[in-house]
């Protein structure tokens, strides 16, 4: 693997992210994975889906950009003991989504109030299984120290970004670790961590950008 630089990967994946309000106010946004990815209106469903945004915080260290994550505790109701970017929903005083995921990373891993973030762009907004229509927003932030909100997060810990958008640590899996039931989704083991669902599905869209034409999703890693 190739140590990644935080501001090459920005400059590269820039092009193909949408501005994080665009994203957010899309008609339409995508649920599943796999075969089963499909489309929903927000006009037909909307309702039923709780706005929200995650940070996306590749940490621009000297030695090799790194993706923070968090464990979220496990007696939360969604997705508890779960490995997540920080991120929830879109209160009605945030404005935007930029707002509220940098809100939601102020309270649960504790990025300081005005710390250097560049917010690079967003991926298109997704569902959950949990109800949520996510806007994932993707942004180079300077190192800090990160603080543990002790009633929602477990563990903070970073991932170099070169292994998560590396295809050889992707997984396929047709069943759900969490609740045992049938679903296509991605993963990816780091130490013993096991990364899977939404947040793993991020890192494979953005190793598609990153790799261009030299990469796509192998459909065979779910089976037949």
């Amino acid at each position: 693997m190739t140590v990644i630089d935080a501001r090459d990967f920005a400059d590269r994946i820039r092009p193909h992210l949408k501005a994080p309000e665009a994203a957010y106010a899309a008609p339409r946004f995508r649920i599943g994975f796999g075969a089963e990815e499909k489309f929903l209106d927000v006009a037909e469903v909307g309702t039923r889906y709780r706005p929200a945004a995650v940070l996306v915080p590749v940490i621009d260290r000297p030695d090799g950009a790194t993706v923070l994550l968090t464990r979220r505790c496990s007696h939360l109701p969604d997705h508890g003991g779960q490995i997540s970017f920080p991120g929830g929903r879109v209160e009605d005083g945030d404005d935007g989504p930029v707002e509220a995921a940098l809100r939601e990373a102020q309270e649960e891993v504790g990025l300081p109030h005005g710390h250097e973030v560049r917010v690079v762009g967003a991926l298109e907004t997704r569902g959950t299984v949990s109800n949520y229509r996510v806007t994932p927003v993707i942004a180079v932030v300077a190192p800090f120290v990160p603080r543990a909100q002790e009633d929602e997060v477990e563990e903070i810990f970073e991932v170099p970004l070169d292994f998560v958008l590396d295809p050889d640590r992707h997984e396929g899996l047709r069943v759900s670790p969490a609740d045992g039931r049938p679903r296509q989704m991605y993963a990816i083991r780091y130490g013993g961590h096991f990364i899977f669902g939404f947040t793993a599905r991020i890192l494979v869209q953005l190793t598609e950008i990153w790799l261009g034409g030299n990469y796509a999703p192998d459909i065979s890693l779910f089976g037949n």
